[in-house]
């Protein structure tokens, strides 16, 4: 098993397949929510690449694993049709998960 997997569209998947990187083609939220399930359980998977548009489909299951900050780590990755959102910090994703805001101390 690879230690990177890839969740997106068909055109981008292409892409990855040529590079190396298999994955799952997903047309919609639910179909990406399964493919996001299955990735979680591989335990040999390091790097679990998402397009924007399936991190935005299924926003609060890629938040709560960014929070709980073990493996897979997630990285989020512009789709053929170019960048779609700008992407949240760790400070803003504690924010929305508990309400604390995260400052750097000057000294």
């Amino acid at each position: 098993m690879t230690p990177f997997r890839f969740i997106g569209d068909q055109d981008t998947a292409l892409g990855f397949r040529f590079a190396g990187v298999p994955g799952d083609v997903v047309a919609n939220a639910e179909e990406a929510s399964r493919a996001f399930q299955a990735a979680l359980a591989d335990r040999e998977l390091v790097i679990l690449v998402l397009t924007e548009q399936v991190a935005q489909w299924i926003d609060p299951e890629v938040t709560a694993h960014k929070l709980t900050a073990s493996r897979p780590y997630i990285a989020t990755v512009e789709d053929i049709w170019g960048k779609r959102s700008k992407a949240r910090s760790l400070e803003q994703l504690i924010y929305e998960a508990v309400g604390v805001k995260v400052l750097e101390q000057k000294q």
